[in-house]
């Protein structure tokens, strides 16, 4: 009330009234135009709160995001986020299960690294994490629980444009490495992933990279590998991935994978050797590729073994059987060739241990001249000198690639010399039961330990009167002895060739192909128009005389040969020749020790 009244008595004092009525206006209005008013609001809307006279006020700026090419912490849901399309990894890993239940369990322990090439509208796991990605997609999917859906991720910027190799590289050998800490890929995963770190490499550098050059430069980028272990990865995707691609990704361990090598080493030698003696019009690689692949076709009952002997016997197959069975083995099977190594080394084997034993000796004649109070010392020459040879064949269980590896390792007690007299030393007598117990291996086979086979053979052959025998797919050098070591359908199958070869018959002798190749043979019908008694009798007896079944079956036929045919005339000679009726009593005798060994259930 006051103040209005105040208002009032100032506007009475001070205002003429006069001229306020004489002029038409509101005093209390602008007197601007309503065009003026809006000009000049308008121009008040475009001046700065405060007026910046700096003269680069309203130069222009390069446009940044803040954190744009910087690693960072993001939060990443399921559907913008993809596995890497390069992993290594071609397999489910095989702790899948573990880390599903991990991750239900308490959830992410570790944020995965995650990239975005230019022109994507989503993330790719950068650098391992693949697995994880596959359990929270499969959890969410359970559970529908959020905590799955929305993840953090630590995002690690892409370098360069989309396609820009060394980003490849990055996410590439990250992986690998990723991989290899954890101890998940298999050796046939590492090796397909460094061949194509490889690739990248040359094409990144317009140049070959060796197996040296490649292990050092995957050492720079983070990646220790030995140039030895990717020369094997080079040979197990040379000679092996290319025929039994489910075994090796089945889980091929690297020991398996270094057998399966080193039995093509073996094989090939052998090949190259013989093809010199005994011209062959197939292929080592093509006989290689046709052996190896038929096993692919079930990876869970592949066994070396198998394949193996199955190998041995394609090869004296294509050599005409030239080259025997036994013979091969000697040179491509693990376990003869490890004998082998051990042998040679034998005479070394015994002469240090010898030297070891007379060294032992002397130290303890030196010890015991010595007086009582003196205290002993041996000087670390004669320490080393005296240090005994234990030998244990154990050591020759696993497989060698080296002669090194069948070498036995000194060992003696840390102490005093006065322990000298404690130690057990091998006896010479040791040494003699274990070159007996090799000797008698290869004498299971009719061989002695460093005479040719070839030759040994031979001298067998003159000495039972058989040298012209000594011929063909089974070669005959003795009528009655059993060699137990030797596959004996194997050379009943051989020698039935030889045999039916005479005789124009020997496309109706039929190796039967079992899952554990045996070398099990059957005879087909006579298909010859108007045979001959003799052939007659010949295919009968090779009929009663398949192996195929033999442990199922017993066969009851009468055969008949005329006296002519066997023992000849005053004038002919018998139709039957010395060489085969010795390949049919040798026969005989293998068939009837096969009978008897399943009588005895071995």
């Amino acid at each position: 009330m006051v103040n209005t009244l105040s208002l009032r008595i100032y506007l009475m004092k001070n205002i003429n009234l006069e001229q306020i009525m004489s002029s038409g206006k509101n005093p209390f209005a602008n007197g601007k135009s309503k065009e003026e008013r809006r000009l000049s609001m308008l121009q008040q809307l475009t001046q700065p709160a405060i007026h910046n006279t700096s003269p680069d006020y309203n130069t222009p700026t390069a446009h940044t995001v803040s954190g744009e090419h910087k690693k960072r912490l993001i939060v990443v849901t399921l559907d913008k986020l993809r596995p890497y399309e390069g992993n290594p990894r071609k397999t489910k890993n095989p702790a899948y299960e573990e880390i599903k239940a991990s991750i239900k369990s308490r959830g992410l322990d570790h944020a995965p690294n995650v990239t975005q090439r230019p022109g994507d509208s989503f993330y790719t796991i950068a650098d391992g994490g693949n697995t994880r990605l596959q359990a929270l997609k499969e959890l969410f999917t359970e559970t529908q629980d959020p905590r799955f859906w929305s993840i953090e991720c630590v995002f690690k910027p892409w370098e360069g444009e989309a396609n820009d190799i060394n980003s490849k590289l990055n996410m590439l050998i990250g992986h690998l490495a990723e991989n290899d800490i954890r101890g998940e890929l298999s050796f046939i995963e590492k090796a397909l992933g460094i061949r194509e770190v490889k690739a990248l490499y040359e094409e990144k550098y317009k140049e070959y990279f060796s197996h040296r050059k490649l292990s050092e430069k995957l050492g720079e980028n983070g990646y220790p590998i030995s140039n030895q272990i990717i020369a094997r990865m080079e040979q197990c995707l040379t000679y092996l991935y290319p025929h039994i691609p489910n075994i090796l990704l089945s889980g091929f361990g690297k020991a398996q994978i270094e057998k399966l090598l080193t039995i093509h080493r073996n094989a090939q030698n052998s090949w190259d050797k013989y093809k010199e003696e005994f011209p062959v019009n197939s292929d080592f690689s093509k006989l290689w590729m046709n052996t190896l692949s038929p096993f692919d076709e079930s990876p869970e009952n592949f066994a070396i073994s198998e394949f193996e002997d199955v190998l041995i016997g394609n090869i004296s197959e294509a050599f005409a059987y030239q080259v025997t069975y036994e013979a091969l083995k000697l040179e491509i099977n693990l376990e003869e060739r490890k004998l082998q190594r051990l042998l040679e080394k034998q005479p070394e084997i015994i002469q240090r241990a010898t030297d070891s034993e007379h060294r032992i000796h002397e130290i303890q004649d030196k010890e015991n001249h010595k007086e009582t109070a003196e205290t002993p010392v041996t000087s670390q020459k004669e320490a080393k000198d005296a240090t005994p040879y234990s030998m244990s064949v154990s050591t020759i269980s696993n497989e060698p690639e080296s002669v090194d590896e069948v070498d036995h390792q000194f060992n003696i007690p840390n102490g005093d010399s006065s322990n000298l007299a404690s130690i057990s030393m091998p006896s010479i007598d040791t040494d003699n039961e274990l070159s007996e117990a090799i000797a008698q291996h290869f004498a299971g086979y009719g061989l002695t330990p460093g005479v040719n086979p070839e030759t040994q053979r031979a001298e067998e052959a003159i000495e039972n009167g058989l040298e012209f025998a000594n011929q063909g797919k089974q070669p005959v050098t003795n009528i009655w002895k059993i060699y137990p070591n030797r596959s004996h359908k194997m050379d009943a199958f051989s020698l039935a060739l030889d045999i039916a070869e005479e005789y124009g018959i020997a496309h109706l002798i039929q190796h039967v192909v079992y899952e554990l190749v045996d070398y099990s043979f059957t005879v087909l019908p006579l298909d010859i128009t108007e045979p001959n008694k003799t052939t007659v009798f010949i295919h009968s007896l090779l009929s009663i005389l398949m192996t195929d079944n033999i442990d199922k079956r017993d066969v009851e036929r009468l055969l008949t040969l005329s006296a002519t045919a066997l023992v000849g005339t005053l004038r002919d000679a018998p139709e039957i020749s010395d060489l085969v009726l010795v390949r049919i009593f040798r026969l005989i005798r293998i068939v009837r020790y096969i009978k008897e060994q399943v009588r005895m259930g071995v």
